[in-house]
């Protein structure tokens, strides 16, 4: 298999303090050589001035003395007697033709370049010398216009390399202080910056990972608080999105749980006028449960209009109220769910005044109520036992009381029945007794529970 090379890969840190040491480090480095430089090229400036003077003076002194006669060779020795300027240079006095005739200073016979290239007669540059460490100038000495000799003037550099070297070895300690620094505290900024990034990255790698309650710290450079700050921007929006689809995913799973269990209401209706037409002995009483089932079955296709005309948000409102006979309505349920009752071995019985109790109310959302209420009970009633429902009136209202001789309701979950998927022993989808409530109250009446030795005692009330 081909090994696969990878190319190393270089931190932030590093490019970071690599960077701020090359921007920092190196334009002073570059501007200490330069005053080196300067330094130096000012100083050998001012040597060759220097030298440039002496010899001058010298030259001139030199033709005052051979003024009669024209004989350097013999003014050799009070020229040199006499030392001109600062007297730290060293001199030599040659012939025209490169013979020397006095040294002051230098044990050299052989002249410099300097002195040589004022001879009249060249010499062999074998014959040409200089000491090391010495800056030389030379110049012809005239007599009537003829060259009789050249003067030598030389001078030591030593003091002035030493002091060169000196102000090197200080540069160079300078820059290299400079780049120690610079690398200290490039390092502890880049480091600093990283973690910073690396906090960042890590909560960006959180939120990616689904923890939306990570947030990122809001502090360094205002750049990395600007990151920081958009990160959080964006994981709060992210989170608000989330939570908007899980209401929405929860709304939709309520709008099915309350769809099916809407739908189930009439189906069970349906079930017991077909057990009521098997059971029946006559037509007329075939006749009267087919005559129920088609307004159940058109109460179900009302129900499904109006399951299509909602939202995901399960509605309750109201259809058009009528008036109706409460009594016989719950003469009618208790008619259509008598072969159920008597299969599950459960005694249901109904009393109601012998008077018409006429109310306003949607029919079919009231009676949707009152199937709930049965069912919940035949679920929670055991084969033996008996469901009781009583109507009376008051000034104002009618009062429906359902008790059945169940195991009951526990107290600990008394006030919970009326919510949403809150499921009893008997199971079921947990919407029963929340949908009743409901449809009372949006009759303006209400669906309490009364506490009872033996059983549920469910208490509805309506205005009449």
């Amino acid at each position: 298999m081909k090994k696969v090379h990878r190319p190393k890969i270089v931190t932030l840190a590093v490019r970071l303090t690599i960077t701020m040491v090359a921007v920092s480090v190196v334009p002073l480095a570059l501007i200490a050589i330069i005053i080196l430089m300067g330094v130096r090229i000012s100083e050998a400036d001012r040597r060759s001035v220097e030298l440039n003077n002496q010899l001058e003076l010298y030259i001139a002194f030199a033709e005052q003395l051979i003024a009669s006669d024209g004989d350097l060779q013999s003014a050799t020795n009070i020229l040199l007697s006499r030392p001109i300027g600062n007297g730290d240079g060293a001199i030599r006095v040659f012939g025209s033709a490169g013979q020397i005739f006095g040294a002051n200073g230098s044990n050299s016979a052989f002249p410099s370049r300097a002195a040589a290239s004022q001879f009249v007669t060249s010499i062999p540059t074998v014959f040409v010398g200089e000491a090391r460490g010495r800056r030389y100038v030379a110049g012809q000495v005239r007599w009537q216009q003829k060259v009789v000799g050249v003067v030598e003037v030389s001078q030591s550099v030593t003091d002035e390399d030493r002091l060169l070297r000196v102000l090197g070895r200080f540069v160079f300690i300078s820059i290299a202080l400079a780049f120690a620094a610079a690398f200290l505290g490039s390092s502890l900024v880049a480091r600093w910056l990283a973690r910073l990034i690396g906090q960042l990255r890590t909560t960006a790698e959180q939120v990616a990972n689904g923890d939306l309650t990570e947030r990122a710290l809001e502090r360094g450079p205002s750049e990395i608080i600007q990151l920081a700050r958009s990160i959080n921007t964006m994981t709060d929006q992210l989170a608000e999105r989330l939570s908007r689809i899980e209401h929405q995913s929860e709304a939709q799973r309520r709008f099915y749980r309350d769809v099916s269990h809407e739908l189930r209401t009439p189906m069970m209706a349906l079930g017991g006028y077909l057990e009521n037409i098997e059971d029946a002995e006559n037509a007329d009483e075939q006749a009267q449960s087919i005559q129920a089932m088609q307004a159940e079955i058109a109460r179900l296709a009302r129900l499904a209009d109006e399951l299509l005309r909602t939202d995901a948000q399960p509605s309750l409102t109201l259809g058009p109220k009528q008036s109706l006979d409460l009594g016989e309505m719950i003469y009618e349920l208790v008619q259509n769910l008598s072969g159920r009752a008597q299969r599950s071995g459960v005694e249901l019985l109904a009393q109601v005044p012998p008077r018409p109790i006429i109310i306003d109310a949607d029919r079919d959302r009231l009676k949707q109520a009152l199937l709930n209420l049965f069912d919940n009970a035949l679920r929670a009633t055991p084969p033996g036992g008996q469901i009781i429902m009583r109507v009376s009136l008051t000034a104002d209202q009618v009062v429906i009381d359902v008790q059945d001789t169940g195991e009951g309701i526990p107290a600990a979950m008394r006030e919970a029945i009326w919510e949403r998927g809150v499921r009893g022993a008997e199971g079921g989808s947990g919407l029963g007794l929340a949908i009743v409530r409901a449809i009372l109250r949006a009759h303006g009446g209400d669906a309490v529970l009364i506490p009872s030795e033996q059983g549920a005692h469910i208490q509805l009330s309506l205005p009449i």
